[in-house]
């Protein structure tokens, strides 16, 4: 007779042995409440599968914020990419083409023989030494010669591009060879490839790091996450109240465009009628 008592005083207590799998199946039932920002069809179970931080939650804020900052990277890497093509490359060898000479003969050049730097001097025909170099690669085309020099060593507050032309190196004869355009540096490597290292880096530091932030650093993804939340929680205008607001403002702006033109015409017209002002000059 004590039983039905002693289980209604339990309940009361909170021991409930005779209702333990009622609650059980009640509890089943209830489904999980869904995390503030999260969406039913991304969440994801947090076992430790995947190494992102909070998956699935805050998924469209986060999402756009690695894409503003993806776009700032690449237009970072652009930036870079237009700073390095005006770097300096060093240019340890230079192309030159000998088109005619001083004298009727042929220039005495050849793979191996030290040259000359000539730069044009005050009279017409007139050379000046400015450096030195060597030949390293001597070419015979039907127009002339194409060398090009290395080992060059300029005299003080002159480079390379201003060789006009070039003569062996102590050598009797008076033969010059007169270059047609500039002297041409050739760079250790291409600029190009420093613009793509350069551009490169820059993309692939900016990648981690924007992953990091919104993949894996924990406070930084609370943060959009609760973003997310918040903005379910705006309320959007509608198309018929973004409409009205439009037309309000239209209405008001034309409204005091004609308020001002006619304050403009009536001010004009009584400082011209007492000649404070002139509104057009006679002939």
């Amino acid at each position: 007779m004590a039983t039905n008592s002693d289980n209604f005083s339990g309940a009361r207590n909170g021991d409930v042995p005779g209702s333990t799998a009622v609650a059980q199946l009640v509890e089943q039932r209830i489904p999980n409440p869904q995390v503030a920002g999260s969406s039913p069809s991304r969440r994801d179970s947090e076992d430790g599968s995947s190494p992102i931080y909070k998956p699935g939650q805050g998924f469209w804020v986060r999402l756009m914020t690695a894409t503003l900052a993806a776009l700032l990277i690449v237009a970072g890497a652009g930036w870079i990419w237009t700073q390095l093509g005006v770097v300096k490359i060093p240019t340890p060898k230079w192309s030159m083409s000998v088109r005619d000479t001083s004298v009727n003969g042929a220039f005495p050049g050849g793979t191996g023989k030290a040259v000359e730097l000539l730069a044009k001097g005050i009279r017409e025909g007139e050379f000046t030494k400015i450096g030195d170099a060597a030949i390293i690669e001597w070419k015979t085309s039907t127009s002339g010669h194409d060398a090009i020099v290395d080992s060059v060593v300029m005299s003080d507050k002159h480079v390379a591009s201003e060789t006009a032309a070039i003569r062996v190196a102590g050598g009797a004869s008076p033969v010059v060879g007169v270059l047609e355009g500039r002297a041409v540096g050739i760079p250790i490597f291409q600029p190009v490839y420093l613009q793509a290292a350069g551009a490169g880096l820059v993309l692939v530091l900016g990648a981690i790091y924007v992953f990091w932030q919104v993949g894996l650093k924990p406070r930084t993804v609370d943060f959009l996450i609760a973003t997310d939340a918040e903005m379910k929680k705006v309320n959007w205008s509608t198309r018929r109240e973004v409409t009205g607001i439009t037309q309000v403002v239209i209405v008001a702006f034309f409204m005091i465009a004609g308020i001002l033109f006619v304050i403009d015409v009536v001010f004009n017209t009584v400082f011209s009628w007492i000649h404070v002002i002139r509104t057009s000059v006679g002939s």
